[in-house]
């Protein structure tokens, strides 16, 4: 299983896609017509009017289940502008594509001051358990499992579902689904926290690894938060995690420069877990 991570227009997703799909889980021929009147994409266009001649009154049950698959492909994971006829696809914008366990397992490390990454085992069990009860305020941790916020008002497992999870507890004000976003102010909130996160992850390795410096800090550091273009070369068994550090660096400063380059674009994020092997960036 893979995750992916796009950069989504904030304005587009707050003023179409999520009040749509809240009306869809009820009326979704009414939320067909209504987000026809915003759309200039011809593509969308004909996949809303395709289940419109089929629909009958009610809410997601109502319509075809694959022009409904495509047309929430398109509308959640790629870039929208407004253009004179209405909102439309832009421009093709790279994405962030990776082994669903990895990704997470550095987003842990990144977020979670208390997650054993050096621990294979224990790392693991943290892992499986956050997949199936996502907490809340760990940042990009829980984009990549799924948890909502803001809470939304319909259930997201209901729109799709790649892998079966989901929950939605309006009492508790808690959701998680196979895919979920985060607006722009959350995407620069993350990116204005980064480097103390980063600095607090090479400080509490040294601390771990009772090491007086770690020679490479101020290099890999550089990396992370995009100041040189490559990782530098390892000179030591970095930060005691073997024979895969320098392959976590690359991956974790690849992640890292997607929420750099979406919160200077003021772009949200979305992310979601694939039904199998194959990505889409």
């Amino acid at each position: 299983m893979d995750v992916v991570l796009r950069p989504i227009n904030d304005r587009f997703f707050h003023e179409q896609v999520l009040p749509f799909l809240t009306r869809a889980m009820a009326d979704a021929s009414g939320a067909l017509e209504s987000l026809l009147d915003g759309l200039g994409d011809a593509q969308a266009r004909v996949l809303c009017e395709r289940m419109l001649a089929t629909a009958v009154p009610g809410g997601l049950g109502s319509v075809d289940a694959e022009p409904w698959a495509e047309l929430m492909d398109r509308l959640i994971f790629l870039l929208w502008q407004e253009g004179p006829a209405g909102w439309e696809v832009g421009g093709v914008q790279a994405g962030y594509a990776d082994a669903w366990d990895e990704a997470l397992h550095l987003a842990l490390m990144l977020e979670e001051p208390g997650y054993p990454y050096w621990d294979a085992r224990g790392a693991r069990e943290v892992r499986d358990g956050f997949r199936f009860r996502p907490m809340a305020d760990m940042g990009l941790a829980s984009l990549l499992a799924g948890q909502w916020e803001p809470f939304p008002e319909f259930p997201p497992d209901r729109v799709f579902s790649t892998q079966g999870r989901g929950e939605y507890f309006p009492g508790g004000r808690f959701a998680f689904a196979d895919w979920a976003w985060r607006p722009s102010r959350m995407v620069a909130h993350w990116q204005v926290n980064l480097p103390r996160k980063l600095e607090r992850l090479l400080a509490r390795e040294q601390e771990r690894m009772r090491l007086p410096s770690l020679p490479e800090k101020d290099e890999v550091l550089g990396y992370w938060l995009g100041k040189v273009a490559v990782p530098p070369p390892l000179t030591v068994a970095f930060s005691g995690l073997g024979p895969r550090a320098a392959n976590w660096i690359l991956e974790l400063g690849a992640l890292t420069a997607h929420v750099r380059n979406a919160a200077l674009a003021k772009q949200g994020l979305a992310a979601m877990v694939t039904k199998g092997s194959g990505v889409r960036i």
